[in-house]
């Protein structure tokens, strides 16, 4: 993979290098997204758990993870990251967050890109937890289509999620 520039947008692979920054994104969108939808305890559970520098460098070793940043972002060099897996049968987004403060300027669209341009013609399927009012709509205005239900354990917690599909052929729309 190489680095890709898009409308001000640096997208790259991320490194080891990254996790901390990487880190400092995901707690800090966990608490402005989830909050209110899980509760505090919750996400402070999960953070605690999912969000450790260990944890989060071995991610970056283990699976597909891209890092965005735009000109006078956050100092780390990091304002947004997507995380995939591949499954069997199709890549699975996994972590996708930006700083809350750094939301519309197009690292979602550039990040996203990159991942349809690291699987062509496959399927990409996310799992958006419901009443998510920013990860819903940022899907379904790239082209993804909602699928199943499922209920899912955040740190005790059940809740419910939404499997998005974006499917080969639309794939087009997602940039």
């Amino acid at each position: 993979m190489t680095q890709t520039t898009r409308a001000a947008v640096t997208v790259r692979p991320a490194t080891p290098a990254d996790a901390g920054a990487v880190r400092g994104v995901g707690l800090s969108a966990w608490r402005a997204t989830y909050t209110a939808l899980v509760g505090a305890e919750a996400v402070e559970r999960f953070i605690g758990l999912a969000y450790t520098p260990e944890r989060i460098a071995s991610r970056i070793e283990r699976d597909l993870m891209f890092v965005a940043a735009y000109p006078g972002g956050d100092p780390s060099g990091v304002d947004a990251f997507i995380e995939v897996i591949e499954e069997v049968d199709r890549p699975h987004i996994v972590a996708f967050y930006a700083r809350p403060e750094s939301r519309g300027r197009g690292l979602g669209t550039a990040l996203l890109a990159e991942i349809v341009a690291a699987f062509p013609g496959r399927d990409i399927s996310a799992d958006v937890l419901e009443g998510n009012d920013l990860g819903e709509p940022f899907y379904v205005a790239r082209g993804f289509e909602p699928g199943e239900q499922i209920i899912e354990d955040i740190a005790g917690e059940p809740i419910r999620e939404r499997r998005w599909w974006l499917r080969a052929d639309r794939a087009g729309a997602a940039g």
